[in-house]
């Protein structure tokens, strides 16, 4: 159909789009963005959000999130790394916290305890002091 746009290449290299009055298809080279990837999805071949991710929480502490921002805080909470935010996802429900704690009486935070919840189990890692 005129102006219908599809995506060219093993890796999504090339964008293409077909002219409505000329019927001539018109393709240049793309790529897909930094969080996706190039894939069927609901029978469309094409740039879609990646299915997974990677974040962490680590040392004094540093957190470095799912887009790849990396953050420096000395609090001493439990924190939320990740959880689901709706249950549209068709995801199961699940959450892992980090919790950090003083570090030998100075100024500083440690990533001491992470808690991950998924399917009904629950598992703890702590710090061995």
């Amino acid at each position: 159909q005129g102006g219908e746009q599809f995506w060219v290449g093993d890796e999504c290299q090339s964008l293409c789009s077909c002219n409505g009055i000329t019927g001539l298809v018109h393709c240049v080279p793309n790529s897909c963005g930094a969080q996706e990837s190039c894939r069927v999805v609901g029978g469309e071949y094409g740039c879609h959000p990646s299915p997974h991710g990677t974040c962490s929480a680590s040392g004094d502490p540093h957190y470095l999130t799912f887009d790849q921002k990396a953050y420096d805080f000395q609090g001493t909470c439990r924190y939320v790394l990740a959880t689901l935010c709706n249950d549209t996802t068709g995801l199961h429900q699940f959450s892992v916290e980090a919790k950090n704690e003083a570090w030998q009486g100075l100024p500083v935070s440690i990533t001491a305890e992470v808690f991950v919840n998924v399917w009904g189990y629950r598992v703890h890692i702590r710090e061995n002091i």
